[in-house]
């Protein structure tokens, strides 16, 4: 039987002697192939979303999610859904050693999705937006976040994938990620491809999603309009009608509530990290 050769990419040629590498980019493609590390890693998706397939298992990775890959774990991604912005750290093993492996869970699966909280996630986009952070001052940020990630994994509990989601709501969400989806009538669409009534998929959003159907929108249309005003040209008053909204005065307000920034600002601040 033939084994397939898996790329390791390894600490001492990426780090020179930091204890971090750190990367934040639009993907639309993945370059490594199926590879695997001799350090700690863990991506976070910033906008978009993408698959990663960890050890055999493919799992599904949008706005907020990440994954932890310890050494040795073979991964490889996939962007079907076009351009990822992703924040990527890999941790020395000395560094980790020493500061995270005490706060490890006794047992990881390295192909389990966490997310971050909203609060944090805006806190770790203002902080990669801004202009003022020198260079001492990024990687403590890094520690930051790294501290954080780990103990997202450490707090996990099982017992929260035991209320699964049930498929047609799956099913559902997913349809929503279309435009002619989630433009003009969306919560009506979204009633209709649920089959159910709209107070059952509220209450049902409400249970698997902590969120109402219109939440739900909102979140799939800011991040599709983030992901315009990273990859295009157009006008904030053209992405707010592209991203389902009746006025630019309403796409602003919801957009600056669910990303901390008004888009003109979200699109300043961009260039800074290019």
């Amino acid at each position: 039987m033939m084994t397939m050769e898996i790329n390791t990419a390894r600490e001492q040629q990426l780090f020179n002697g930091r204890n971090f590498h750190v990367f934040i980019y639009n993907k639309t493609e993945s370059v490594s192939g199926l590879h695997q590390h001799d350090y700690y890693e863990f991506t976070l998706v910033l906008t978009g979303r993408y698959y990663q397939e960890i050890n055999g298992k493919r799992v599904l990775l949008e706005r907020g999610d990440f994954v932890f890959i310890p050494l040795g774990s073979h991964h490889q991604s996939f962007y079907e859904f076009g351009a990822t912005r992703i924040l990527n750290v890999g941790i020395s093993k000395e560094f980790f050693a020493t500061h995270y492996q005490p706060l490890m869970p006794y047992c990881l699966v390295a192909s389990q999705v966490y997310s971050v909280k909203n609060t944090f996630l805006n806190y770790i986009e203002s902080v990669i937006a801004s202009l003022n952070f020198r260079e001492t001052e990024f990687d403590e940020f890094i520690e930051v976040v790294s501290f954080y990630i780990i103990n997202r994994l450490r707090h996990y509990r099982e017992d929260q994938s035991q209320d699964v989601i049930p498929q047609w709501l799956k099913t559902t969400v997913e349809a929503m990620h279309d435009k002619m989806k989630f433009g003009e009538g969306a919560l009506e669409n979204m009633v209709a491809l649920s089959g159910k009534t709209q107070e059952y998929l509220t209450r049902a959003t409400q249970r698997y999603y902590s969120k109402t159907p219109m939440q739900i929108i909102n979140d799939i249309r800011i991040n599709f309009a983030m992901k315009q005003l990273e990859i295009t040209n157009y006008t904030v008053t053209d992405i707010a009608y592209e991203s389902g909204y009746s006025s630019p005065s309403l796409f602003i307000k919801t957009f600056k509530k669910l990303t901390s920034f008004t888009p003109s600002n979200y699109r300043k601040r961009l260039t800074v990290i290019k």
